[in-house]
This record gives C-alpha cells, sequence and structure tokens, in this order.
C-alpha cells in the first residue's frame, strides 16, 4: 500500500503545476481585464524555451519536473497567440535584435556540450526574451502584474524539488527562472514606487 503512495517528487511537480495554474490564472485575468498587456515576442521565446527545457529535463532524467516546464511551455505559447490581440502594440527595433538573437541563440545552446557554457547560453537567451517585457515594463510598470511573476517564482522553487536526479545541470535553469521570475515582480514594484513619487 506505501508502494503506492506517490514520490515526494511527485508531489512537488503536481504543487509547482498548481501553483504555475494560479500564476497564469492571474495573468490570464489581468489580460481579460485590460491590465496586462504581454509582449508576443517574450512569450513565444518562453514558450520554445520551455519546451525545450523540459526536453533536456527529460534527456537529464529530470522526472516530473518536466511536467511543469512541459505545463508552462503549452500556456506560454496559448498567451502569445492572445498577446497578438491583446499584447503590446510598440515593438520597437531592440526588441526585434533581442528576439531574433534569443531565436539564434537557441541552437547553440542545443549542441552545446560543456554544462557550464549551456547554463551561460540559456541565461543569455532567458534575458534576450525577457528583454521587451523589461523595456515596456521601464515605461510602464503596470502593463504587467507583479503577483502572477511572484507566483511564478514559487512554481519554480517547488519544481526544484521535482527533480529526481538533482545536479548543477538539472537544477540550474530552473533556479535561474526562479530568480529571474522574482527579481521582474521586485523590478514592478519598485519601478511603480519610483513613478508614483515623481507624480507626487
Amino acid at each position: 500500500m506505501i508502494d503506492q503512495l506517490p514520490s515526494s517528487h511527485t508531489i512537488f511537480a503536481i504543487l509547482a503545476i498548481a501553483m504555475s495554474g494560479l500564476r497564469y490564472a492571474t495573468y490570464i485575468w489581468s489580460m481579460c481585464k485590460g491590465e496586462a498587456r504581454p509582449h508576443v515576442f517574450s512569450w513565444v521565446n518562453w514558450g520554445l524555451v520551455l519546451g525545450i527545457g523540459a526536453a533536456a529535463q527529460w534527456g537529464l532524467q529530470g522526472g516530473p519536473s518536466i511536467w511543469v516546464m512541459a505545463f508552462g511551455c503549452v500556456v506560454c505559447l496559448g498567451i502569445a497567440i492572445a498577446a497578438l490581440f491583446v499584447g503590446e502594440k510598440n515593438i520597437t527595433r531592440s526588441d526585434w535584435y533581442a528576439f531574433i538573437g534569443a531565436l539564434i541563440a537557441i541552437p547553440v545552446w542545443l549542441v552545446t556540450d560543456n554544462p557550464f557554457m549551456a547554463v551561460v547560453v540559456i541565461i543569455t537567451i532567458d534575458f534576450l526574451t525577457y528583454f521587451p517585457t523589461i523595456r515596456k515594463s521601464w515605461m510602464d510598470p503596470w502593463g504587467e502584474p507583479p503577483l502572477s511573476y511572484f507566483w511564478a517564482g514559487i512554481r519554480y522553487f517547488l519544481a526544484l524539488f521535482s527533480v529526481t536526479d538533482p545536479s548543477l545541470e538539472s537544477l540550474a535553469y530552473l533556479f535561474f527562472l526562479m530568480v529571474t521570475d522574482w527579481g521582474f515582480a521586485v523590478f514592478l514594484v519598485v519601478r511603480r514606487w519610483s513613478l508614483e513619487r515623481v507624480k507626487n
């Protein structure tokens, strides 16, 4: 009977997916209210990178953590499609550079055999992917909901414990995503506060 109970890795993966659902639910709700204006470039690349990350975790024996990334991949691509209609319309040349740069870097990441270099490349990809959203949020920090990114960070924190064979390679990307999402949430709050202070 005890053998039939789910492993702790599975439980953490389920919790991470539940938190992921909460993260995307709050974001989609903000979109429906006209508050969140997703940048299509960021969400397309997030979807692609999470999909590739899920495949990479599969190869690294990442266990149930694969489910978390696969779920995120599907929803990110769905939000990217919605962004074509309700997202950020002011797409700058620098957004295009970041988007194309991230796309070019993805194959480099896939063929990188050195684990350290793979982490460096994926951090570069994620930074380039985040750039369009960071740029637009600097001008309008009310166009992204901080709470949604806070939930996103918790999701990846839980996902860390769902990895069945922990190693630097299998944990690094999840840890980076956690720190990035929490960092962006703080950025939004601080930027809103500074602009409100200027107005007053």
